[in-house]
């Protein structure tokens, strides 16, 4: 999802999917653009339920799904539970086994696939490196 979106951008966006532009969409595109911590459906949900109580979880899990469908956010899977990522331009990822965070970093300038991936399409590519974040090892660091 690009920073920066309009309102007037989100309603475009809409009419070019066939999807009304509901109060849920439009909350959850709206939280999505400002949030940068790869949530997972709960947190979207309890945070959108704040100015919409009677949204369901089920619907912010349709709608995140329908928004990844489209390449407006990506879905990063294989982790504890799907988590949303709004920053679609290439980028890595970094995950802390401690705390279970999610940090993004640039993309390595040169990354080449591998020759015999150069040829078939990719819906996306990701780096995801596993560690522990400098947080965690400095809280299990006993000198600290």
């Amino acid at each position: 999802m690009q920073a920066g979106m309009s309102h007037t951008d989100f309603l475009e966006i809409c009419r070019q999917n066939g999807w009304k532009c509901t109060s849920q969409r439009l909350a959850i595109y709206q939280f999505l653009q400002k949030n940068l911590t790869h949530p997972d459906v709960d947190s979207v949900w309890n945070a959108v339920r704040g100015s919409l109580p009677a949204i369901t979880r089920e619907s912010v899990y349709r709608i995140l799904n329908e928004f990844s469908e489209k390449g407006l956010i990506r879905r990063l899977d294989r982790i504890d539970s799907a988590r949303y990522d709004s920053r679609t331009e290439p980028h890595g990822h970094f995950l802390c086994e401690k705390c279970r965070r999610i940090f993004d970093f640039n993309w390595p300038e040169g990354v080449k696939l591998p020759r015999e991936l150069e040829k078939k399409p990719l819906s996306h590519m990701e780096i995801r490196l596993v560690g522990i974040c400098e947080r965690c090892a400095d809280a299990a660091d006993p000198k600290k």
